[in-house]
């Protein structure tokens, strides 16, 4: 065999279709409703040329939750507020409308699933917030004797239910994260940090 000659390398641009259909497409059905077919029917790529990228919907689920932060944004030039602010609303509107009641119950029943969506879609989530959390620290706008997690927990809630009340046209949507992030850094923000609007 000539080690020389290898197959027809990828089109970038079926990559790029596949991965912008497959995030949407487990975003509104979840692991569970993501299939094959749907997915070359929404992408417009052929059956065949995925399953010569993915090899089981395993393998489509992975790619697709690996692919979910790829539009996170850079926020490390960003004042602490403003940082926050910005990460919180993508977060709130990166495909928070798939959360769903169906959605979640599919986590529930596929335990493997669910450790992969952790690791892939909301670890990397949890490590942006927390960078900035602990650079407000640093900064000394955030007190220091705050636990993180906690700030964490109180942060990002909210936020993913804002984008599911909005995605559902709910009236709790209205809530704006500008104002989610305020509530709760006027709990965290040192006295000087908040007399001088840091």
């Amino acid at each position: 065999m000539n080690a020389g000659v290898r197959g027809r390398p990828r089109d970038p641009r079926v990559d790029e279709s596949l991965t912008e259909h497959l995030v949407g497409l487990l975003a509104e059905r979840g692991p569970d409703g993501c299939s094959v077919d749907e997915l070359a029917a929404r992408s417009g790529v052929g059956k065949a040329a995925i399953y010569r990228r993915y090899r089981s919907r395993e393998e489509l689920v992975e790619a697709g939750f690996a692919a979910v932060n790829d539009a996170m944004p850079d926020v490390g030039d960003l004042p602490v507020r403003e940082a926050l602010v910005r990460l919180l609303q993508w977060v709130s509107g990166a495909h928070a409308g798939g959360m769903t009641p169906t959605w979640l119950l599919t986590m529930k029943q596929m335990p493997q699933v669910k450790q992969l969506y952790m690791a892939k879609v909301v670890a990397p989530r949890r490590d942006a917030l927390r960078e900035v959390l602990q650079r407000g620290i640093a900064e000394g706008v955030i007190h220091p004797g705050i636990d993180v997690d906690t700030a964490l927990a109180c942060l990002s809630g909210p936020a993913i239910l804002v984008g599911m009340h909005r995605a559902s046209d709910y009236q709790a949507g209205s809530v704006s994260i500008d104002d989610v992030v305020d509530v709760v850094l006027n709990g965290l923000l040192t006295p000087g940090a908040r007399a001088t609007g840091s």
